[in-house]
């Protein structure tokens, strides 16, 4: 007995000093506290017996409905339990994990209430610490969290904003979704997700993607949190939204803003007026004088351009030989007289670039759209202008110009899938030798077959293809196609080259390859497109050296159409000259086409070049042609264009 009596006051003893016990009338009147309370709150027992429990809470919250409602719950026989703000007796706050606990007699009546309670505050003090560092994060920083295998589980505010994304859009969903599909897809990837499974922190600057493909750069940390075993459960990344720092940068050579920076300040603008200004002459000093005297063309633009500005107007460079004119308070008519004032001035300014003094030749786009698409119509009309060669033009919908890149845009994907499914294929031209009599060649002519089986003419996409980049690849079907139509044949036959051919590097090694692979030099005849683009004849002179090394032939196409000219035929070195159609057609009743073709014909005899008519397309024609002296003839009254040979 002596022995359950010592056991049950240790239990006491420990009790007491484990907890901070208290005990109350119903009325919430203190009868009576440990040492351990007493210790706690500052008071000594006399103080505070007696006296109600209001005594040990702030005003407030003693004046409030759920201060009473607390009572009331206790009265009725109601546990409750957790962690409550006190007042100690010098006025400071203290928290407390607790248990006020009715003690119910036999009658099952509540007869007093005992509160244990240990302190913790400085647990409670230290979670608001955290709770206050958690609320400063996320309020600075784009916050998210993965589990460990990288699936979303949550993610602030900030963080949605900065990608573009509502929570609902990515929760779920994998951290791949932020990266480029090449990059998800390797092994540093891979190593990227296996070093966080290991619990080991990632930090650093990366290229996310948000929606729609938006390019974010963020400075971030990927922080493994651990349980109690040291074992990684999930993931928090911590980041900051650092893309206007990446991308917003000062040229180099001019010291102006780049493009990022003008589409930021756009944005930031209620009212815009923007000029896209583009130098068209860099591209023909950087042709011929290189890249340093077409770099310092554009340094000296942009110091011609800065002595124009006027207040609340920015100057940026936003391409390699492109400007932007950037005003957000003038009127339109305000703006428009400055832009033409500028456009007058640049045209009579002369660049000295030491060597050589260069005229300004220049383009300029204006808009005055929403912010929303500012830049895209200033820059669409900057294009339009100079397709039309105008120095300067206004946006307006009334161009209908969006309907015409929607329509280059249809091409552009019409030839990708014709490239694709092999739908390009070569017809085949006839050209008559007038004195034999007989067809002795072939002219190859590219062709699209529709998904409809229709036929397309080349007129219809080749302007796309070289303005989308895919002429090359055309080129290269029909050298492939046409070199095995005719490797068995006897004929010789002709394969067209524009000077983007002819320049082309890839194209060029790619063209002799086929020749040898298929040993038909002898047959093959090369027809150079004329082109005002031809300013240079070096190329070209390497380019035919190394044909007639070979064998093959030269014609010139189209002789006559523009840009002809006899000292040109004497520099090719042509063995054929192709009399462009549109004057052949008219020789029997306009006089000077046949004059010029007269003229084309003594002098080609004379240099010992064939000619060849074009455009044939009756009788009467073919016995012109024969009557001038033409060696051959090629058109519809000779055969049309087909696949099969005739």
């Amino acid at each position: 007995m002596d022995l359950d009596i010592k056991r049950e006051e240790i239990k006491n003893r420990a009790f007491n000093e484990s907890f901070a016990i208290i005990s109350f009338k119903l009325d919430g009147t203190i009868k009576n506290a440990n040492e351990k309370f007493l210790s706690l709150f500052g008071y000594k027992l006399e103080e505070i017996k007696n006296k109600h429990h209001k005594i040990l809470c702030d005003e407030d919250f003693t004046n409030s409905v759920e201060y009473r409602k607390f009572w009331y719950e206790l009265s009725t026989g109601k546990l409750n339990s957790g962690e409550f703000k006190r007042v100690k007796k010098d006025g400071t706050s203290i928290y407390l994990q607790a248990t006020y606990k009715p003690l119910i007699n036999d009658n099952g009546q509540v007869f007093e209430i005992l509160k244990f309670a240990q302190d913790i505050t400085k647990n409670r003090l230290e979670t608001q610490k955290y709770e206050i560092q958690l609320k400063a994060i996320n309020k600075a920083h784009a916050v998210i969290e993965f589990d460990m295998d990288g699936n979303i589980l949550k993610a602030n505010k900030n963080f949605l904003n900065a990608m573009g994304y509502k929570l609902d859009e990515i929760k779920g969903k994998h951290h791949k979704i932020f990266c480029d599909k090449e990059y998800s897809q390797s092994k540093e990837y891979k190593n990227f997700w296996e070093k966080l499974n290991k619990g080991k922190f990632d930090t650093g600057k990366y290229l996310r993607e948000g929606k729609n493909g938006k390019k974010v750069w963020i400075q971030a940390t990927y922080t493994p949190i651990l349980d109690l075993d040291k074992n990684p459960v999930k993931i928090i990344k911590f980041a900051q939204d650092i893309t206007q720092f990446e991308i917003v940068k000062k040229d180099t050579l001019t010291g102006l803003y780049n493009r990022e920076k003008l589409l930021m300040d756009i944005e930031q603008n209620k009212k815009n007026n923007l000029a896209v200004i583009d130098i068209n002459s860099f591209f023909y000093i950087n042709d011929f004088f290189g890249n340093d005297l077409a770099n310092n063309l554009i340094k000296k633009a942009s110091e011609e351009l800065l002595t124009y500005l006027v207040k609340d107007c920015e100057l940026y460079k936003i391409n390699i030989n492109r400007f932007a004119l950037l005003n957000c308070t003038f009127s339109k008519d305000k703006f428009l007289v400055l832009v033409k004032e500028i456009n007058e001035q640049l045209k009579n300014t002369l660049i000295d670039l030491g060597i050589k003094k260069v005229r300004l030749n220049n383009t300029i786009g204006i808009s005055f759209e929403h912010k929303s698409k500012l830049l895209s119509t200033a820059e669409i009309i900057n294009k339009y202008a100079k397709d039309k060669n105008k120095s300067l033009l206004i946006y307006s919908e009334s161009f209908n110009i969006e309907k015409e890149f929607e329509d280059n845009l249809w091409w552009t994907e019409k030839i990708r899938t014709a490239l694709e499914e092999d739908r390009v294929i070569v017809y085949y031209q006839p050209i008559f030798n007038n004195f034999s009599k007989k067809i002795e060649k072939y002219e190859a002519l590219v062709r699209i077959i529709d998904t409809d089986q229709t036929i397309i003419s080349p007129f219809q996409f080749l302007d796309i293809a070289k303005k989308s980049r895919q002429y090359i690849e055309i080129t290269k079907r029909v050298i492939q196609k046409s070199f095995e139509n005719f490797k068995e044949k006897e004929f010789q036959f002709s394969i067209n080259l524009t000077m983007e051919d002819i320049l082309d590097d890839e194209l060029q090694d790619y063209l002799f390859f086929k020749i040898e692979e298929y040993n038909i030099a002898k047959k093959l005849v090369v027809e150079l497109v004329e082109s005002e683009k031809i300013t240079t004849y070096e190329p070209v002179f390497q380019f035919i050296d190394r044909l007639k090394a070979l064998g093959c032939e030269i014609a010139i196409d189209d002789f006559g159409s523009g840009y002809s000219n006899f000292e040109y035929l004497v520099k090719i070195d042509a063995d054929y000259v192709k009399i462009d159609g549109s004057i052949i057609k008219r020789i029997l009743e306009n006089t000077n086409s046949l004059e010029v073709v007269k003229s084309i014909v003594s002098f080609t005899k004379k240099m010992g070049i064939k000619t060849i008519a074009e455009f044939i397309s009756n009788k009467e024609l073919l016995e012109k042609v024969n009557e001038l002296g033409i060696d051959y003839s090629q058109g519809f009254y000779i055969g049309k264009p087909q696949q099969d040979l005739q």
